[in-house]
């Protein structure tokens, strides 16, 4: 993902952390990008990291636990897509912590299914709560990115509302 983003909002590269996890899904990438872009979709693939509640096409409203009992909130808008390809969104100005996502899609090298990537990029806060948000980041991140793929391939393959999306295939 580019850094342009940080660096729009003033910010330097230098404590900005990127994450990524990609897995085989057995879908075509069309079928697989217009899932992800259901309303309904994103709440479920997430909510073991944040509560998402969709106010339209583009935007959403991301309410994350943080350390001691408070929530952090935020607004992202996703800025850019290519149906098939990819969906890019960054969180609006005013963030406690500046981030963005991209969720790409390619052919999976055997031919068989499509290569999915998930990468998020956050700058968290200066200070104590900066330094807890991203050891809290650190300790999971791999963990909660590929999570939340394995519930997407789940729903991706197994469509039937008898299996769970906490399921792993």
């Amino acid at each position: 993902m580019p850094s342009t983003f940080l660096r729009g909002l003033g910010m330097t590269d230098s404590h900005a952390d990127e994450l990524s996890s990609s897995l085989i899904i057995h879908q075509p990438a069309e079928v697989l990008f217009d899932l992800w872009r259901k309303p309904e979709t994103l709440p479920v693939l997430m909510n073991h990291v944040a509560h998402i509640d969709i106010i339209n096409r583009t935007d959403s409203l991301w309410r994350m636990k943080a350390p001691f009992g408070q929530y952090i909130e935020w607004r992202a808008r996703i800025i850019d897509e290519q149906p098939g390809q990819f969906i890019h969104w960054r969180s609006l100005p005013g963030a406690r912590i500046p981030n963005e996502g991209r969720l790409s899609f390619r052919p999976a090298p055997n031919g068989k299914g499509t290569a999915v990537t998930l990468s998020i990029r956050f700058d968290p806060p200066g200070g104590f709560l900066g330094r807890t948000i991203s050891q809290m980041f650190q300790l999971l991140p791999k963990e909660m990115l590929h999570k939340t793929l394995l519930r997407f391939k789940q729903i991706a393959e197994h469509p039937d509302p008898m299996h769970s999306p906490d399921q792993e295939s």
